[in-house]
């Protein structure tokens, strides 16, 4: 049951890596006796499973877009809290701050929209250059 286990570890990670070391790692697993030295195996069988999705195959870029996202949308976020408090600690009377809520608030989310669509052209144009640039010279 372990042994097929580890062979279903061993079957996730990508066929290349699979064809050119697959039969070893399975061959090293069942030479290898005991419960701690087989644990060992299948956590280094973990690691390189994500090392080889992460860092190998290029998942790292959807995963590091991601994280991209997350952080723009949370320092946009900070940057518009930050924005209205300021905004609002500038008025006097309480009556002025009263009335304008509502336009404040579009005013900063068409702001914090135009320069996140902005920011985001802007790091797609240069990402697809890069990668057509790859590409180009692969193909070349």
């Amino acid at each position: 049951m372990i042994r097929l286990l580890y062979g279903l570890l061993l079957w996730l990670h990508p066929p290349a890596f699979r064809s050119e070391f697959g039969g070893e790692m399975l061959w090293i697993f069942d030479e290898t006796r005991g419960a701690a030295a087989r644990a060992m195996l299948f956590s280094d069988a973990l690691i390189s499973l994500a090392r080889q999705w992460l860092l190998r195959s290029g998942a790292w870029k959807l995963v590091a877009a991601g994280l991209g996202g997350v952080a723009q949308v949370t320092i946009g976020g900070f940057v518009f809290l930050v924005v209205r408090q300021l905004g609002h600690a500038g008025h006097a009377d309480a009556e002025a701050v009263a009335t304008r809520p509502e336009m404040m608030r579009l005013i900063y989310m068409t702001a914090g929209v135009a320069a996140g669509v902005i920011s985001s052209v802007i790091a797609l144009a240069l990402w697809t250059k890069n990668f057509t640039g790859r590409r180009m010279q692969r193909e070349g």
